[in-house]
């Protein structure tokens, strides 16, 4: 059984991503394995704990993904799949939080770069927290980890997965927000 590493945890973009690769791909046997971030995958495929990495590489709002391209630029691999996914950011706030109370947001970068029009216009005096997924954002939140006074950009499922509530969905600043996610092995 082959397994796959991907950016993020459950409930993340890439998560959907992968499992729509490895469709496409006709990848049945094999096990998704929540790697976080690309340097991760990297790491894991260069020991052979994955045998795959599913990673974003360009957002069609927020450009490259800068991650995956410092981490894979002097690195020689091979692209098995494409797949683009369309993105629609959400933002939640822990229940029983007053929305009026929130002080800052925290999301992956491209998340934050995704959004920062819509956020200026409907939520003007957040800070911006960056952090290293947008579903572990999610989890951050829900488990504490983050101030009550956070609110979280992750994907409609994430969110739910926590159980968090939903304030605001649909905030990327273009109803055309896509990413780029590649299936790839090294070479």
């Amino acid at each position: 059984m082959d397994k796959i590493g991907y950016m993020g945890i459950p409930g993340s973009f890439s998560e959907v991503a992968a499992n729509e690769l490895l469709a496409e791909a006709g990848m049945t046997e094999t096990e998704l394995v929540p790697l976080v971030c690309a340097k991760n995958i990297l790491e894991a495929m260069q020991k052979g704990d994955v045998q795959y990495g599913v990673l974003g590489v360009e957002n069609s709002t927020a450009g490259p993904v800068g991650e995956f391209v410092h981490t894979f630029e002097n690195i020689s691999y091979e692209k098995i799949g494409v797949y683009v996914l369309p993105i629609h950011h959400c933002m939640f706030k822990k229940p029983g939080v007053d929305t009026a109370s929130l002080k800052e947001v925290a999301s992956h970068p491209q998340a934050l770069r995704q959004t920062v029009h819509t956020r200026k216009a409907k939520f003007p005096n957040l800070a911006e927290h960056e952090i290293e997924d947008t579903a572990i954002g999610a989890e951050m939140l829900a488990k504490g980890t983050l101030p009550e006074t956070t609110a979280a950009i992750c994907s409609a499922r994430a969110g739910k997965l926590w159980n968090l509530e939903m304030i605001a969905e649909n905030i990327e600043d273009s109803s055309e927000n896509r990413t780029t996610f590649w299936l790839l092995k090294l070479a």
